[in-house]
């Protein structure tokens, strides 16, 4: 009888340890599969398999939604180490999804349990509370951070500017940022159901943009896709998917369209391979979209990604971010000339004053104002990727300036665009932001209102009844361009020709007489030789009228020197049938001034 029931103690002993290792199997596979999500970049698919790795007690799961907080019900029969790895995947899961709220209880768990085993977690945890504007705690665990991790390494790098941000932020927000600039939050179909983000022009009503969302095709994952939308006013219609991503790839991301509507640039990649991202190109044919192909020439580069085009209006410059070799560090602005049969350059780095050792990314050219706008984790700025916009052309860049508030917000800001094909003085461009958002980005618009035109004041004089005086308030005016006549160069140099010098002297007068004034002078070519031939000609033309002015006895404060090569024409260089048009060059060939500030 006591063999029976030793027997049967084994047998029970033995059940319970099968069904014991099946329960941690269990919960083991939702621990692989929140890394395998992870890695394929599903981030909201991985943070639903590490909270229930962490927080379920082997059951099915059924019913379970990521964005509804778990119960903080602890399981006790995980390895110590695996704990801890969840517990910290599961705060970068929730700070790739830009989950603020959830990111912050997350790391601070982690710094609080784990601390010693993740250093970085008081750093993340910091950020975390920047982002919801808890500054005084943010500054603390900064400080603490930089305190207790002794590494100089990118990490500590990063605490410093992130400090340093966080001044700025509070000065900026203490300010109340420019009153000619309104924000607003898309509502209705627009940030619904997912994230959206990288908004740009099919035409004047047609947004493309990319969306974020569940979707079957892609085994129930959240799938990046470009979907267009017509926008009239406040109503925007139901989104449509624009078409499916190309070959072996699954995602579709931030797209670009050529003036003429008939190209598109846009990024694709596949979750399946660590290929990175690529920039494919597609052209409209008869009125259809022609098959998506990898751009050619040298943008794309194995083992490295190219992500965010942007074509400049004129079609000789395509933009793109890249984490390419020959950069200043992570992402960084590119650019790479088009000719006129479409072939695509050597790709060019905007250089040290836009990038970064960490990461520029989504840029934007204005072409009409001469004006880069891209976003940056780099720079000091109010947190998280703000945008900044610097003066210049390819080549040549001034040092970025911080767009500032209401643009930018303490958490991410991204991806702007201008509406209207009429760039100069813009009243309304499209950002993307997470400022609003428990998590993910949303797409908000930029106002801007100029000065009132002028306005009749009337003026009632006290001592005695008379009519009343009517007297006109101009508006502040706009900066005056103005071309700069019998200005002329030695064939293919910059110097100055015999009789050039009159116009110069008009300039000379008027900068004497208004010593506050500040003006650009601009070089112009015709599309005679290279695009970097002619850019770095009509920058060293502009300088040598500068010169001149200098030693006229001009304050060089009040100069600035730019060169546009063939960027603005006034004219065509080439006629209707393609042949080549004189005149039109000749009218090209040109110096300009731009009063800048009165």
């Amino acid at each position: 009888m006591l063999t029976i029931w030793k027997k049967a103690g084994l047998l029970t002993g033995s059940c319970c340890l099968l069904l014991s290792w099946g329960r941690t199997q269990f919960v083991y596979d939702y621990l692989k599969a929140g890394d395998d999500y992870y890695e394929k970049a599903d981030y909201a698919s991985a943070a639903g398999y590490y909270e229930k790795y962490l927080y379920s007690k082997g059951g099915t799961g059924a019913g379970y939604e990521p964005y509804t907080p778990q119960p903080a019900v602890v399981a006790h029969n995980r390895k110590p180490g695996n704990q801890q790895k969840a517990q910290w995947m599961l705060a970068e899961s929730y700070r790739q999804l830009r989950y603020t709220e959830k990111a912050e209880n997350a790391y601070r768990s982690v710094h609080q349990l784990y601390g010693s085993a993740y250093p970085l977690a008081a750093l993340r945890w910091a950020q975390q509370l920047r982002a919801m504007g808890n500054y005084s705690k943010a500054d603390s665990m900064f400080a603490l951070f930089l305190k207790n991790y002794t590494v100089k390494d990118e990490y500590a790098a990063m605490a410093e500017r992130e400090l340093a941000s966080l001044h700025f932020a509070q000065e900026a927000l203490q300010k109340g940022g420019a009153k000619e600039l309104h924000i607003t939050r898309q509502s209705g179909l627009l940030n619904s159901g997912g994230a959206f983000y990288a908004p740009s022009w099919l035409d004047a009503n047609t947004l493309l943009l990319t969306s974020t969302r569940l979707a079957d095709s892609a085994g129930g994952m959240h799938q990046n896709r470009l979907y267009t939308m017509q926008v009239n006013g406040a109503e925007a219609e139901q989104l449509q998917p624009w078409m499916a991503a190309p070959g072996s790839a699954t995602e579709q991301g931030p797209a670009t369209v050529s003036a003429d509507g008939n190209s598109i640039y846009f990024t694709a990649w596949s979750r399946q391979d660590k290929a990175g991202t690529a920039i494919y190109n597609s052209r409209k044919v008869n009125g259809q979209w022609s098959s998506p192909v990898p751009l050619l020439g040298q943008v794309n580069v194995q083992g490295y990604s190219a992500r965010q085009p942007f074509i400049t209006p004129d079609g000789r410059f395509l933009y793109f971010s890249s984490n390419r070799l020959g950069g200043e560090g992570g992402f960084d602005i590119w650019y790479v000339s088009i000719d006129d049969t479409g072939r695509i350059g050597t790709p060019l780095n905007a250089g040290k004053q836009v990038n970064t050792a960490y990461d520029e990314q989504a840029p934007y050219y204005n072409q009409s104002e001469g004006e880069l706008v891209f976003s940056s984790n780099g720079h000091i700025g109010m947190g998280g990727m703000d945008l900044y916009s610097s003066k210049g052309v390819p080549g040549s860049f001034e040092a970025p300036v911080n767009m500032g508030y209401p643009v930018n917000s303490v958490k991410d800001d991204v991806y702007f665009t201008i509406r209207s094909r009429e760039q100069k003085g813009w009243t309304e461009a499209w950002i993307a932001s997470d400022r609003a958002a428990a998590c993910c980005l949303e797409l908000f618009t930029v106002s801007r209102q100029w000065p009132s035109p002028p306005v009749a004041a009337t003026v009632v004089t006290e001592d005695k009844p008379r009519k009343p005086d009517t007297i006109h308030v101009p508006a502040p005016e706009l900066p005056v361009n103005g071309i700069l006549s019998n200005v002329y160069y030695v064939y293919g140099k910059a110097d100055l020709a015999p009789g050039s010098h009159a116009s110069l002297d008009s300039l000379v007068q008027m900068l004497k007489v208004n010593t506050l004034m500040i003006i650009e002078i601009s070089g112009h070519t015709d599309n005679i030789g290279s695009d970097e031939y002619n850019l770095q000609l009509s920058l060293s033309r502009a300088q040598s009228c500068i010169d001149y002015i200098i030693k006229k006895g001009i304050n060089p404060v009040q100069l600035v020197a730019r060169g546009y090569g063939a960027q603005k024409p006034v004219a065509p260089n080439k006629n209707a049938d393609g042949s080549d048009n004189p005149e039109g060059r000749k009218l090209n060939r040109r110096t300009e001034f731009t009063i800048l500030r009165r």
